[in-house]
């Protein structure tokens, strides 16, 4: 098995959950939609590409950070027409729109580093490393969240066993539910978009998610099992996503 281990680092990020919009709440790493379409829109877009289809995919995404920053941000965006007269915005006659704007606190997460598994077939694995350079800037979460590419490399892991070589999780790592329940862990659970039918997006407008069951970990003791390992990198792997033979 072939992986690709992505090394990489952020000042600021905001990795948005759905459903949040007074308060514009985050995840603690990058969720897997947001992954996912970010491997796709490397792969595809840096070189135009006009075939472009679904590559099935599955992930281990892995990182830590220093805090959790509140910040008080105004948010302008079109609104409904109605309020225009509820509420007294102004009206974008070529759009059909009110223009709103309102107080809005947001969580950045603050000194992020990632650590990224990627599988998927080895040619699409390569296209990203030649593509990731050629846009205009890399970022992951909201488009000004920058992010720095440390590392880019395609990894064979390994598979341990736990009981003759157990591990220390100190770091935060989505881990599929189905793993979690099998080495007896806990921690927060996420039920996480994942992909949507393209095909029912194109008839109904609306995307329809296939979502994860994961929970999220950032420190546990691994004694029993077998799980992938990055012997490099000290650094359990559970893949979650498409099954890829």
């Amino acid at each position: 098995m072939k992986l690709l281990k992505i090394k990489a680092y952020q000042l600021f990020a905001n990795y948005r959950k759905p459903m949040s919009f007074n308060y514009r709440d985050t995840y603690p790493l990058p969720p897997l939609s947001t992954i996912r379409g970010w491997f796709h829109y490397v792969v595809w877009n840096a070189n135009k590409s006009e075939n472009r289809h679904y590559i099935p995919i599955s992930m281990s995404i892995q990182g830590k950070f220093s805090s959790v920053i509140q910040d008080l941000q105004t948010i302008i965006k079109f609104d409904r027409r109605s309020r225009e007269k509820e509420k007294g915005y102004p009206y974008l006659e070529g759009f059909n729109k009110a223009l709103s704007k309102s107080p809005t606190y947001v969580a950045n997460i603050f000194d992020i580093n990632l650590h990224i598994y990627i599988k998927a077939d080895e040619e699409y694995l390569n296209r990203f490393i030649d593509n990731i350079f050629r846009l205009n800037y890399p970022s992951i979460g909201r488009y000004e969240d920058l992010i720095r590419i440390d590392e880019l490399e395609i990894i064979e892991p390994k598979v341990i066993d736990l009981y003759e070589e157990p591990q220390e999780i100190d770091y935060g790592i989505y881990i599929s539910k189905e793993t979690a329940n099998t080495l007896g862990l806990e921690g927060i659970n996420y039920r996480m978009n994942f992909k949507y039918d393209n095909e029912l997006l194109q008839k109904t407008g609306i995307r329809y998610f296939e979502k994860k069951d994961v929970v999220y970990i950032d420190n546990a003791s691994l004694e029993e099992g077998e799980i992938l390992f990055d012997a490099e990198e000290q650094r359990i792997i559970d893949l979650v996503g498409d099954k890829i033979e």
